[in-house]
């Protein structure tokens, strides 16, 4: 079968079928600019974007009145497990503005949802990507870990966050939580010369990979499942830079200096490395 050619993104051209299951959406072939060719307007866009004056409830609420539907549209939906004491909710507005911000940056239509998502039940299977992260140990009952194992084997992406930063209870739960998901499965480091995940952080844009970057963080881990990335772990808490501040100030408008000591310079890499990263996910 040939594909149609998705403009601009090398990573995205000659895709398998099964890679086009999202981003070929039913109105037709998505068209993203080519980052070289339109350099000065991507970094106009970029330039103004860590600057537009949103307020945590802003972000939160962001999509309330649009179009329900999420089908055809990028999603991720934060879980909510039936483990009592995880706080799975604790950066409320990383989601929504991660979300906006990849919108503003891809033109792709996106969805927010902010209420916890329950993994045990059906409505997981209609989500593509998933996300957890927490301050302590986690851990999926029975049921949790029999669903998302099936969501797994049929094409879900699941990312995992230590919310602690430096190494935490969560980051214990990984290995063994995630076996019992996807049986033998042992992490890899997610590194820029493994073929399997070379495009995962250069999709779009050229940054530093987790690990390299000059600010303090740390290496990804990824999991396969039947020869596809299909979990990631990042020990660096990546939905504190996602977060706005709250309240906002004049001087101060998205935050900066929240989380863990970062600044915008800091934020704006992690909005890379989150449209990169999305990108990837979707079409491997």
């Amino acid at each position: 079968m040939k594909h149609p050619v998705i403009s601009g993104i090398p990573a995205l051209q000659n895709l398998t079928t099964n890679s086009m299951r999202v981003l070929v959406f039913a109105v037709g072939t998505i068209c993203v600019c080519s980052l070289d060719s339109h350099a000065g307007s991507w970094a106009e866009r970029t330039g103004k974007l860590n600057r537009t004056e949103v307020s945590a409830e802003d972000a939160k609420n962001r999509g309330a009145d649009d179009d329900k539907d999420a089908r055809n549209k990028v999603c991720v939906r934060s879980i909510k497990p039936a483990m009592p004491g995880v706080d799975w909710n604790t950066d409320p507005s990383a989601i929504p503005y991660m979300i906006y911000q990849i919108g503003k940056r891809t033109d792709l239509p996106t969805y927010t949802r902010t209420d916890g998502l329950d993994i045990g039940s059906d409505e997981l299977f209609e989500s593509t990507l998933i996300y957890l992260t927490s301050h302590g140990r986690w851990s999926f009952n029975e049921k949790e870990t029999e669903n998302v194992s099936r969501w797994l084997e049929r094409g879900g992406t699941l990312l995992l966050d230590d919310c602690y930063l430096r190494g935490s209870a969560f980051a214990d739960s990984v290995r063994p939580e995630v076996s019992k998901m996807i049986l033998g499965c042992e992490p890899r480091m997610l590194l820029k010369d493994d073929p399997i995940v070379s495009d995962s952080f250069r999709m779009v844009y050229p940054t530093p990979w987790p690990g390299e970057a000059n600010f303090e963080n740390r290496t990804w881990q990824y999991f396969l499942c039947q020869n596809r990335p299909a979990v990631f772990f990042s020990p660096n808490d990546d939905g504190c830079g996602w977060e706005i501040s709250s309240p906002p100030s004049a001087s101060n408008p998205i935050g900066e200096g929240i989380g863990h000591g970062g600044d915008n310079r800091q934020r704006e890499i992690m909005y890379q490395w989150m449209t990169n990263w999305l990108l990837f996910a979707y079409t491997h």
